[in-house]
């Protein structure tokens, strides 16, 4: 699947943003997480399931409004949150309602492989490294990954020298390497200076920062209009 750049309307110069068209066909990692969400969350009985969760999104990271940059892609990301990462209220460390699903707890229905690799998925922060094929590096984990999906052009940059930082949905390809599920969100890239610095709280008790308190920061940054270092605003409590 190929992906291409295109420039945000509020996009500036210094922000490094970089923004992906999905192919017109969709994804099909995409179209399984949505119809496991409304297998999950539809109804009465997905409402109270979904709420609580939406509910402490919004307290973590801050509620999206219609206007705030990337609406649609911020959106996607709560509700694959909710579906994917969200721990039940009451249940077990990883305990999600895609867990449930793909376990066949959700009216007791046999779901296909595909579904079963998008409930799976992994979410992160990743440095992107251009190139055929590109890779990318979650800076949280450490945790590096070969891109099956064909993403530029970039400018030309050495080799060890990252072209963005995005958040991304992945799912594995079945051949050693990850896809897309969702188009990437875009970071600032000064964030990664921070990022490095505090590498060590990494493996602290509590760990910082979550992916929850970058994606607050990201939200205060843009509505900022990148006025203020996201540094500052992801130390902002």
């Amino acid at each position: 699947m190929a992906w291409s750049r295109r420039a945000r309307k509020d996009e500036r110069p210094d922000a490094a943003a970089a923004r992906l068209d999905l192919d017109e066909e969709g994804s099909p990692a995409a179209a399984a997480l949505d119809a496991l969400a409304a297998l999950v969350f539809s109804g009465s009985v997905g409402r109270g399931r979904l709420l609580p969760l939406l509910a402490i999104f919004d307290r973590e990271v801050g509620t999206i409004e219609e206007d705030d940059a990337d609406f649609d892609q911020l959106h996607l990301a709560r509700m694959d949150w909710a579906l994917c990462e969200a721990n039940i209220p009451g249940g077990s460390p990883g305990d999600t309602w895609a867990w449930r699903a793909i376990h066949g707890e959700i009216e007791g229905k046999q779901l296909p492989p595909s579904w079963d690799a998008a409930a799976r998925s992994l979410c992160g922060i990743f440095e992107v490294f251009p190139g055929e094929p590109a890779w990318v590096r979650d800076r949280l984990s450490g945790l590096m990954l070969r891109l099956s999906d064909s993403i530029g052009p970039w400018p030309k940059l050495p080799p060890d020298e990252s072209a963005a930082l995005w958040e991304l949905r992945l799912v594995p390809d079945g051949a050693g390497g990850f896809r897309m599920a969702r188009a990437p969100i875009d970071y600032p890239l000064e964030l990664l200076r921070v990022l490095e610095h505090e590498l060590p709280r990494r493996f602290a008790s509590p760990r910082w920062p979550a992916v929850q308190e970058l994606r607050k920061a990201r939200l205060r940054y843009f509505r900022a209009g990148g006025r203020t270092p996201i540094a500052r605003l992801l130390r902002f409590r």
